[in-house]
């Protein structure tokens, strides 16, 4: 059984996969620096109900050339929910959570994006066709995973201000949205996005704090793997 809620963010709101152009592989992807990153969330929206809802989570990002992973980071309160579910909710099911699970992105010889779900507490890697790329929030676009927002999107934005220590500001309305994008031309990065309906019913912040590359001295995520078993995506399908 698959579980998915509204979790990982690609292009962060509506109206940019339009700017963006089709899903292709970029070019440089190789020539980009390395990223290891904490990256925070934040969507805040007023329901027709009159009750305001905000969801608040965190991401790990690692990104080496043409490889990016990222994984939700959980507090200890979330595992221990987790650790305390009824087996008998998942009984007769191969479970897997798209959420919690890790996502490892890699691009083939050909530049198309391959994507795999990596559950550690089960030990097991799943491979995603494209065609269930949108059961699991993903986009397609290889660059927007490893860059936040693409950079095509954001240089297509105004300039906003003078450039700051961090990048440069950019900012756009397009399709009832606000977008604002802090860009990191060094790091090849979107460092904070901050969006909002022009109504206010929607608000969705990212905030990405760099950290420094001794956070994955060692082996990279997906060089710690061995052991776990491969399986089909077909397999958590009901």
């Amino acid at each position: 059984m698959l579980q998915r809620t509204l979790g990982a963010v690609g292009l962060v709101c509506v109206g940019w996969a339009s700017a963006a152009g089709p899903a292709a592989a970029p070019a440089k992807a190789a020539a980009w620096a390395d990223v290891d990153a904490l990256v925070s969330y934040e969507t805040r929206q007023v329901l027709a109900s009159g009750v305001t809802r905000v969801d608040v989570w965190q991401e790990r990002l690692v990104r080496r050339a043409d490889q990016v992973w990222t994984e939700r980071v959980l507090p200890e309160s979330a595992a221990h929910i987790h650790a305390h579910e009824s087996a008998a909710e998942h009984h007769g099911h191969q479970h897997l959570n798209a959420d919690t699970s890790a996502r490892w992105l890699r691009l083939d010889a050909k530049g198309a994006p391959e994507l795999k779900l990596v559950d550690r507490e089960n030990r097991v890697v799943v491979a995603v066709p494209v065609a269930e790329f949108s059961t699991v929030s993903f986009d397609g676009r290889f660059d927007a995973a490893a860059t936040i927002v693409p950079s095509a999107v954001v240089k297509a934005m105004q300039p906003q201000g003078k450039p700051v220590a961090e990048g440069q500001w950019y900012g756009e309305r397009n399709q009832g949205w606000s977008h604002r994008v802090l860009w990191s031309d060094a790091a090849q990065l979107a460092l904070r996005v901050e969006s909002q309906r022009d109504d206010g019913t929607l608000q969705r912040k990212v905030t990405v704090r760099l950290l420094p590359a001794s956070a994955t001295r060692g082996a990279l995520p997906w060089q710690s793997l061995a052991g776990y078993i491969p399986k089909s995506y077909d397999e958590f399908m009901d």
